[in-house]
This record gives structure tokens, C-alpha cells and sequence, in this order.
């Protein structure tokens, strides 16, 4: 295993710990998400694009995907073990189609594993509009004892996706940022109210709306990731140390509309009234090898010393980056 220094932060894993360091192949892998209950042998699930349509740094690509199982004994290299099987989710799928739109694919797949020792796993259901630009979103769930005994219900929400859960509970609810699709002129980060983890989930309020105003890594978007794991690392009162992913926003290029620089940074969130009070002037780094796309998915906060971020270059391969939370801690604001 060859780690590499990008910055005084992060280090790379030079291999990949899922698909190819070639951009060309036929199947790319990404979004790597894990089962943070499993232990020795780790379980987790990954998304595969299975056909491309474009190109990932122009505006209006279209990616097919499907999602697969895959697990690891170190965290540092992870093995197909087959396609997710998920009961009933074609009957989900064929309800929620109709004339304007068609499925592309399931994406983008978070694990959350309740008190009860349930597997709780969300997903974009995707779907692309027939006669305009633009997508139809759902956020798929899917529940049971382990991840090869899943079941589809209905989506929690709608034009929600790729979600961070927050570890801690409020007296009733938990309170789940995602990036939010609710309308175009307001994406950013979402705070959803989730009172229960199997269904109907509530959309509060934006909680980071990228603006000019806003640092320009994250100036054109912003999705949640992971929340750093608070028994490690404590950070003032009632807040959470997350890691997001931004771009800096669309720009015009021999007349194309480019997509920008995707890139994961610092944030934080607090788990009590649902505010994100602080962000990252800069983001964290950028994949030496990647031309826009270095997009988080996973983090095992290993100890009170180092993290393992995941994230996909150019949507294409899973590499592994190791965090140095002692100087993460120095980026952060005076005062937490």
C-alpha cells in the first residue's frame, strides 16, 4: 500500500480500492457507502455506471447505473461480491414511471443502521424527463436484517438525495441534510426531519444555499457527505464536524456549458437546531489525476488521530484518502 501526500491534510492511496484508474473502461465505479456495523469482514455498497452519454465535465450528460455488494477485510481494497438484490424495488420503480419520464437507474446509496440492528438503505431513484432537460428524482428506501435480505418500500422523500444522518437523535426525530432538488433557483443543502427512518420524511428548510457569496469551491453546489464520528472527536457544544462535497459553478468553453470543479471540504453542522453555522473557505484537495470530479461518499473515522475519506474521480474509480484530524482541527474557526 503506497500512501501518498497531497497536502498538509490528506494523503492517496495510489491504487484504487474499487475499478480502474482508467477513465475509458466499460463499467465505473462510485459511491462507495458502508455498513458501519460490520466488523473483520466490512459489507458496503457501490454504484456502477453501466452506460455513459456524454461527458462528466459537460452539463446534460446521462449515466446508467445499477447498484452492486461489495465488501473488504482492511477498508483499502473491496471486492464485487454481486448485484444488491432488493425485494419489490422493480414494483416501486413501475409505480413511480409514467409518460414524462424513464428510469436510468438506482444511485447514490447510504447505509444507516437503526437501534434495532436494521439496515436502512437510501438511494436516488432516477429518472429522466422524456421531453426536457432535467431529471425526476425519488429518495428510494429499503430496509432489513442484513444487506442481502433487503426490502423496497415507498421513497421517504421526494427530489432529495445523497444524504448525511445525523448519529445523534432529538426527542422524537433525526434530523438528515441532503442535497436538495426541491426547486432549481434552491439547491443546496436540505434539512429533512425523518420521525421515522422507513418513511415519510419532511422537508424543513435549505440550511446552505451556494451563493456569490458563498467560498468558491462551493459556489455553485453543495451536497452533504459524512458526519466525523463525535465519539473520536468533539467539537463545542452540539456540533458535528462533516465533510461536504462543493463545485465551483458552470462556466461557458468553446461553447459548452462545463460543469466546474466538484471537490470535498469541512463544514459544520449543529444536530440541535438543524443550522449549518460554519464552512470551509477552501476545500480540503482536489485528486491530482481527476479533470473536475473528486466527489466524497464514505468516512470511517478510524481513531481520534486519522479518517479515511472515499472518494470517485471523474465519477469513474474509488480511491481512498487518509485524513489527519489533528491538523483538520487547525481549520476549523476559533471558539468550537
Amino acid at each position: 500500500m503506497t500512501w501518498t501526500k497531497i497536502n498538509n491534510f490528506v494523503e492517496m492511496l495510489e491504487n484504487p480500492v474499487l475499478g480502474s484508474k482508467k477513465f475509458d473502461t466499460n463499467e465505473r465505479f462510485m459511491a462507495l457507502c458502508i455498513d458501519h456495523s460490520s466488523k473483520d469482514l466490512y459489507q458496503g455498497i457501490a454504484r456502477v455506471v453501466i452506460k455513459r452519454e456524454g461527458d462528466v465535465d459537460v452539463v446534460g450528460f446521462i449515466d446508467r447505473s445499477k447498484l452492486i455488494l461489495v465488501e473488504s477485510t482492511d477498508l483499502l481494497k473491496w471486492d464485487i461480491i454481486g448485484d444488491l438484490i432488493i425485494k419489490d424495488i422493480d414494483k416501486v420503480i413501475k409505480k413511480l414511471e409514467n409518460d414524462e419520464i424513464y428510469f436510468i437507474g438506482l444511485e447514490d446509496p447510504d447505509i444507516f443502521v437503526s437501534d434495532d440492528g436494521l439496515k436502512h438503505v437510501y438511494f436516488t431513484i432516477a429518472y429522466k424527463n422524456k421531453n426536457k432537460s432535467g431529471h425526476k428524482l425519488y429518495l428510494g428506501h429499503a430496509v432489513g436484517e442484513s444487506l442481502n435480505k433487503l426490502v423496497a418500500s415507498e421513497p421517504v422523500i421526494a427530489d432529495n438525495k445523497e444524504v448525511a444522518i445525523s448519529p445523534i437523535k432529538g426527542n422524537n426525530y433525526r434530523y438528515v441534510l441532503a442535497e436538495s432538488w426541491v426547486r432549481k433557483h434552491e439547491a443546496g443543502i436540505s434539512l429533512l426531519k425523518a420521525e421515522d427512518m422507513n418513511r415519510d420524511w419532511k422537508f424543513e428548510r435549505l440550511v446552505f444555499k451556494p451563493s456569490n457569496d458563498s467560498p468558491f469551491w462551493c459556489r455553485g453546489y453543495a451536497s452533504p457527505c459524512r458526519f466525523f464520528d463525535s465519539s473520536f472527536l468533539k467539537i463545542g457544544d452540539n456540533l458535528l464536524l462533516g465533510i461536504c462535497n462543493g463545485n465551483s459553478g458552470t462556466y461557458i468553453e468553446n461553447g459548452a456549458e462545463m460543469r466546474g470543479n466538484f471537490e470535498p471540504g469541512l463544514f459544520l453542522f449543529n444536530y440541535k437546531t438543524g443550522e449549518i453555522p460554519w464552512i470551509a473557505n477552501e476545500s480540503l484537495f482536489k485528486d491530482p489525476i481527476t479533470t473536475t470530479i473528486t466527489f466524497a461518499s464514505e468516512l470511517v473515522t478510524l481513531n481520534e488521530h486519522e479518517a479515511i475519506l472515499y472518494a470517485h474521480p471523474n465519477d469513474s474509480f474509488v480511491r481512498a484518502y487518509k485524513l489527519n484530524i489533528d491538523k483538520l482541527k487547525e481549520l476549523l474557526p476559533k471558539g468550537v
